[in-house]
C-alpha cells in the first residue's frame, strides 16, 4: 500500500476523484496584481491536473463569489460531507461589517447552487 493510498480523503469532485489531505492545492492569496477590471483567480489542482476552486473579484479587486469544484469528504470514509449542493457550488463574499465598508474585510458565506 502506497503512503498516498493512506492519506485521508479531503474532498470528491462531481466524477467522484478524491482529494487527499496532503495533495490540496495552496489557497488563493488574492487578486492578480496584472489584472484591470472585474477577473478571476484559479485554484489549480496539480495532482489531478483541473481547477479546484475559481475566486471572482470586482472591478474594484475585492472577492465577489468562490467556485467550489470540490465537495468536502469525511476523512475516514470519502463520504461527502452532507450541507453541500455538490460540486461545484458557490459561495459568496461579504463585507464583515457594512458600517466600516470593505476595510472590515469579508466573510465568505456557506455553500449554495451555483447560479450564473
Amino acid at each position: 500500500m502506497s503512503n498516498a493510498s493512506r492519506l485521508p480523503i479531503h474532498s470528491l469532485y462531481a466524477d467522484g476523484t478524491a482529494v487527499l489531505r496532503g495533495q490540496k492545492p495552496p489557497r488563493i492569496s488574492g487578486p492578480d496584481p496584472a489584472a484591470i477590471g472585474p477577473h478571476s483567480v484559479l485554484r489549480w489542482d496539480t495532482t489531478n491536473n483541473r481547477i479546484y476552486q475559481r475566486r471572482e473579484y470586482d472591478a474594484d479587486r475585492f472577492p465577489v463569489r468562490d467556485l467550489d469544484f470540490t465537495n468536502p469528504a469525511f476523512p475516514g470514509s470519502g463520504t461527502p460531507r452532507p450541507g453541500h449542493p455538490g460540486p461545484p457550488h458557490q459561495h459568496r463574499f461579504a463585507v464583515n461589517d457594512p458600517n466600516i465598508g470593505p476595510r472590515s474585510g469579508f466573510i465568505r458565506s456557506g455553500p449554495e447552487p451555483l447560479e450564473p
